[in-house]
């Protein structure tokens, strides 16, 4: 069954949730191993031959085609970006090329990890795409980098997720509280929140109802922390972030000052706009922002 894809709710509401197509990585719904080196997290066929005609305003000429979206392990120079940086090979071993690629809707800082692919990739009952790998120079950003090295993502891959899987996290991270963004298309967390937690899906989730996560949702997340006597607890978000912009991120904002460590979400309450639910998914925190130099991984 052919998924209709993303809506993006990019310039106001036209292109509503273009992410939330993205169905599951094809890791485990338990991503127990964030990489903090140049790698492809996930990779999505979104759609078969059937982008809508509003995609024409990410692409020109993109109406009518497939749509791929790949997660990569860290935020990228948008101006290394370019087409040919992809290939996308089918099952049957034939390679495509996308036609556009765009950031688009997840380009707040510290988001720029999910590129949209826009082309022709296969077809999802006879020959559908089966790897995508960098084949061009993807940098990333200085600002990620921080104390890291730069890396290039040429050589990293990814075995593509077929149609029928819901949602997954695939990422998490610490978000310095001097860092967050304060020009966000997306929900603020409040002021009192003491550590925030950024959560990458591997596409946009909603409600089955298509309305946007709230409260019930937020004590869904379970956070699990390390107090300063190394124990573990478990803890839920006081609040959420980064909604309503149509985007695979989420906002984890919590009041404590123990050592977020890793992040997990039950099946069956978020879902893609084809209304594929998510599996039960648990993701590590990226040890890069942890705070006194914890090692999570």
């Amino acid at each position: 069954m052919k998924k209709p894809f993303f809506v993006l709710r990019y310039f106001a509401v036209l292109l509503f949730g273009f992410l939330g197509l993205f169905g599951s990585t094809t890791w485990s719904a338990s991503n127990d191993s964030p990489k903090s080196s140049a790698s492809l997290l996930s990779g999505f066929f979104g759609l078969d031959n059937a982008l809508p005609f509003r995609a024409n305003l990410l692409c020109l000429g993109g109406s009518g085609l497939d749509g791929m979206p790949v997660v990569l392990s860290r935020t990228i120079e948008p101006d290394s970006l370019e087409p040919e940086d992809f290939q996308i090979v089918t099952k049957s071993g034939v390679i495509h090329s996308p036609h556009c690629v765009t950031l688009r809707p997840a380009q707040d800082p510290g988001e720029l990890r999910t590129v949209l692919l826009i082309g022709e990739f296969g077809d999802v009952d006879d020959d559908p795409p089966a790897l995508v790998r960098v084949v061009g120079d993807i940098f990333s950003d200085e600002n990620s980098s921080g104390k890291r090295s730069r890396v290039n993502f040429r050589g990293a891959q990814v075995e593509v997720t077929p149609l029928h899987e819901g949602p997954s996290l695939v990422f998490a991270e610490i978000v310095p509280l001097s860092e967050v963004a304060k020009d966000t298309r997306g929900s603020a967390c409040p002021d009192e929140a003491t550590q925030i937690v950024r959560v990458v899906w591997n596409g946009g989730v909603r409600l089955l109802n298509r309305e946007e996560l709230g409260d019930f949702e937020r004590m869904l997340y379970e956070v699990t922390v390390r107090t300063k006597d190394s124990s573990e607890r478990r803890i839920n978000p006081a609040a959420l972030g980064d909604l309503g912009d149509g985007d695979n991120n989420h906002l984890l904002c919590l009041k404590t000052e123990d050592v977020a460590i890793s992040v997990r979400f039950p099946a069956g309450y978020l879902a893609d706009p084809n209304l594929d639910l998510n599996p039960d998914t648990s993701v590590k925190i990226n040890s890069a922002n942890a705070k006194n130099g914890d090692k999570l991984d």
